[in-house]
């Protein structure tokens, strides 16, 4: 019995998994926390019931982020390629990432979440339309930049996303961090990875352009 299937479900169900992200933060972010009316007891239920909306959508994000190694992986050691595949495998990328940061954008609403995501989901439309293209298709950039960009994203939004999923919100819908010093030096770090993950984004995107108008000459 061969398993070559296995690493296309995989990236198949990465795209599942970059849904389930934005329905953690939408059901999360649709919880009413401040109303007046609320008993004290069915506020507690709400932000229980909020932590584990955004707990599913941390798991979720985690649960992609897996499935591109596992699929990487798996058609290397089965010998499992296919032009369905390698189209696929970048667009799942994408979406996992595209999904997580506008569910982060939705809830701190704030320009310094703003920026660099548009400039990262900007940056990938515009590259996954470049690479179906004759003159992208013919580029091929070995650079580790990339390998870079993409650990810089996972990083800053799994360290966005997980006080969300851990530390239980405050009435106001809010994640209580406290103002510690660390917890400070850790938000800048993490936000500052982002804008790095987005400048490399589009640094490694003039990268594949350069590469591709020198392959068109």
């Amino acid at each position: 019995m061969t398993f070559k299937w296995l690493p296309n479900a995989l990236t198949i169900a990465r795209c599942v998994f970059a849904g389930f992200v934005l329905v953690g933060f939408w059901q999360a972010m649709n919880l009413d926390l401040t109303h007046t009316g609320f008993e004290a007891e069915d506020v507690s239920r709400r932000i229980t019931l909020q932590q584990l909306w955004f707990q599913f959508a941390f798991l979720a994000f985690l649960a992609g982020a897996i499935t591109d190694f596992l699929d990487g992986w798996l058609a290397r050691k089965l010998d499992a390629h296919s032009r369905f595949g390698v189209w696929l495998d970048p667009i799942a990328d994408k979406l996992l990432i595209a999904a997580a940061l506008l569910g982060l954008a939705l809830k701190f609403q704030t320009w310094l979440i703003y920026v660099p995501a548009a400039m990262i989901i900007g940056r990938d439309v515009f590259m996954t339309w470049f690479r179906a293209t004759p003159r992208g298709r013919s580029a091929i950039v070995p650079s580790n930049l990339a390998k870079w960009k993409t650990g810089f994203e996972m990083a800053a939004i799994i360290g966005l996303m997980l006080p969300l999923a851990v530390l239980r919100p405050d009435v106001g819908g809010d994640v209580a961090a406290g103002s510690s010093v660390m917890a400070i030096v850790a938000t800048i770090a993490v936000i500052g990875l982002l804008w790095t993950a987005a400048a490399l984004s589009w640094w490694t995107a003039g990268q594949y352009m350069r590469a591709a108008g020198k392959a068109a000459d």
